[in-house]
């Protein structure tokens, strides 16, 4: 029976009920929406096949390792994003000061098992999350599992461990400073709807406009401008409604979008204008400068660490932290 519950993991409960490992981590851990009946028949079979969740072993039983899990999504290795190397710059610092190690962790939609194995394993005591979606199988797992975790990014949960920007008044401050300058039709250009802070930066685009009594207008909002065809098939739909502006969810979305401007002779800021949510290197040194929101990656990813550890250590915490950003104004919307 030992032998059986070292075996026995939520992929392979999964793949013996038929249902998703999401499924079968939220019926472990009774958070999610499930039905009540596939709930049962989960805890039934985990009851049969003698499982014991991670999460009711006793603590003071595992040995540290002084090792956590950084848990990276697959798609943001493709991408040469910034924000990801600066913020696991002063996660590592952070660590090592402490005294640990990170071992980088992949996953990618519900494909978790990664994060499992290192978790069965006891390779880490700690999980880091460097991103936030409203629906989680990372999430899900560390919860069921019982493991200490801190979130980049806005959590549902208050009393969870997370550290933000805040993307909401980034994003509210922005657009309201575009409104001062007169401009008054903005496309907003966003990114994956499933990650929060993508969210954030949509409602803030929105409460700008309420502020000065304009109405959203749904033909020049798109969301989900996450590939090369769904961005040139937006531009399109945009450029169609002749906005003055156009808003980027990110740096990397804002310097594709200049190429496909430059590709059709738009020139910006002469005959459209562009802002960007999220600032970077590329931004500024790009011509026309950019402007955009500033935000300390580096610091995100050092306060992360901080927070983790400090409630690891049984420090008191705040358990929610939210740092402040700047935005810059430059050539691209003069």
């Amino acid at each position: 029976m030992e032998s059986s519950k070292t075996k026995l993991t939520t992929a392979a409960i999964a793949n013996e009920l038929g249902v998703s490992k999401t499924t079968v981590s939220r019926a472990l851990s009774g958070k999610g929406r499930i039905s009540s009946e596939t709930r049962e028949r989960v805890e039934e079979y985990v009851r049969r096949a003698g499982y014991e969740a991670a999460g009711s072993i006793n603590k003071l039983e595992r040995r540290p390792t002084n090792n956590l899990a950084l848990v990276i999504p697959h798609h943001f290795v493709q991408l040469d994003l910034p924000f990801l190397r600066k913020s696991m710059g002063g996660i590592c610092r952070m660590a090592a000061q402490r005294g640990y190690d990170i071992l980088l962790c992949y996953a990618d939609g519900e494909n978790t098992e990664q994060l499992e194995r290192q978790l069965s394993a006891n390779k880490v005591d700690g999980v880091i999350l460097t991103r936030t979606l409203l629906d989680d199988p990372c999430l899900d797992l560390v919860r069921q599992r019982g493991v200490p975790f801190v979130a980049m990014g806005r959590l549902r949960s208050p009393a969870a461990l997370q550290v933000d920007h805040d993307h909401v008044g980034a994003a509210r401050e922005l657009t309201r400073l575009l409104l001062q300058m007169g401009i008054r039709h903005i496309a907003y250009m966003g990114n994956r709807e499933a990650y929060t802070v993508n969210m954030d930066r949509l409602e803030g685009y929105r409460q700008a406009l309420e502020e000065y009594g304009l109405a959203v207008e749904p033909e020049i909002v798109f969301s989900n401008v996450n590939s090369d065809e769904s961005r040139v098939d937006a531009l399109e739909a945009a450029l169609e409604q002749k906005p003055e502006c156009l808003l980027c969810g990110d740096d990397n979305l804002a310097i594709e979008l200049l190429k496909d401007l430059h590709q059709r002779g738009i020139s910006v800021p002469g005959q459209l204008k562009l802002a960007s949510l999220y600032d970077s290197e590329i931004l500024q040194n790009n011509a026309p400068t950019v402007t955009a929101v500033q935000f300390d990656a580096a610091a995100l990813g050092t306060a992360a660490c901080r927070l983790l550890l400090d409630a690891m250590a049984g420090k008191e915490v705040v358990p929610r932290q939210v740092q402040g950003y700047q935005v810059i104004l430059r050539e691209s919307t003069k």
